[in-house]
Parts: structure tokens; sequence; C-alpha cells
């Protein structure tokens, strides 16, 4: 792990950029709650936030099997194995300098399950208040994250 690690703050930006765009989605969807034929809005992201972190992992772990530390070849008393560092592929190269965030873009997806009223409309009120709250909380922990990441790193800047 690196000592200045943007990876964090970096997920929590994307997070809280979806977070933003859902509470976008809601404010829509309670300001259209009398609007004839309205279907509700939602933004999906989780899962490509999800891809992101599992592909960082990968790099990670590449970086690990690929040491840049020369090493002599130890040789294992036990099993008579030769443990030696290796370099990276050419493919590995390419993955550990690609931009897995690059692609992040939130969906706007429109609600059909839900069932329409009189007026065509589906948005309730209350369910839109309560991911109101919810999407309000979720930011809320994110920039929290993002605050104590900062904090840490002004610690380290200032020899703490």
């Amino acid at each position: 792990m690196d000592l200045i690690s943007s990876r964090t703050i970096e997920i929590t930006k994307l997070g809280m950029d979806g977070l933003m765009d859902r509470q976008h989605a809601i404010s829509s969807n309670i300001a259209n709650v009398m609007t004839p034929d309205y279907q509700r809005k939602e933004v999906a992201f989780e899962s490509q936030l999800a891809e992101i972190i599992e592909k960082e992992d990968l790099k990670d772990y590449i970086k690990g099997q690929n040491s840049i530390k020369y090493v002599p070849p130890n040789v294992d008393v036990f099993t008579g194995e030769i443990h030696q560092y290796r370099t990276p592929t050419l493919q590995e190269k390419a993955y550990l300098k690609s931009n897995t965030m690059e692609d992040y873009k939130p969906q706007y997806v429109t609600d059909i399950y839900s069932g329409p009223n009189i007026d065509g409309n589906n948005v309730e009120l209350e369910r839109e208040m309560m991911d109101l709250s919810k999407t309000g909380t979720q930011y809320l922990v994110l920039s929290n994250l993002e605050r104590r990441q900062f904090t840490d790193l002004g610690n380290v800047i200032r020899g703490q």
C-alpha cells in the first residue's frame, strides 16, 4: 500500500458523485409527484463501483506478485522449491497502467416496475422521502471517510 494512496479518495469521490446524481433523480421524482404519466427515475452505480474496486484489488495483487526489489532466490528447506520474484508480463504492465475509473458513469434508469396510480404516475412520496434520507446518510458517511483520509494525510505531512 502506498503511503499516500489516492485509491480511497478516488472511490469515495465516485461514490459521492453517484449519490449526488441519485439525489437529483429523487428531487426530480418529488417535483413530479403530481405530473400525469411521469415515471420515476433511479440511479444505478453500485455495481460499477464494485467492479472498479475488484480491478484495483487485482492491480494490488499483481504488484504484490511482481516486486521490483531484487532478492536472490530462496530455497525452501522443507520442499526444495525456489522462491524468487518475477517481472510483470507486458499484459500485466499494460493493466497496471490502465485507468479503471475512466468508464464510470452512473446510469439513470426509468422505474417500470412500480405500479402506476390512476393518472399513470408511479411516484410514491413516502418512498422518495425515505430514499432521499438514505442517500443523504450514505453521502455523509462517504464525506466523513474522505475527511478522515485528508486529515491523516495532513498529519503525515506535519509529521504527527
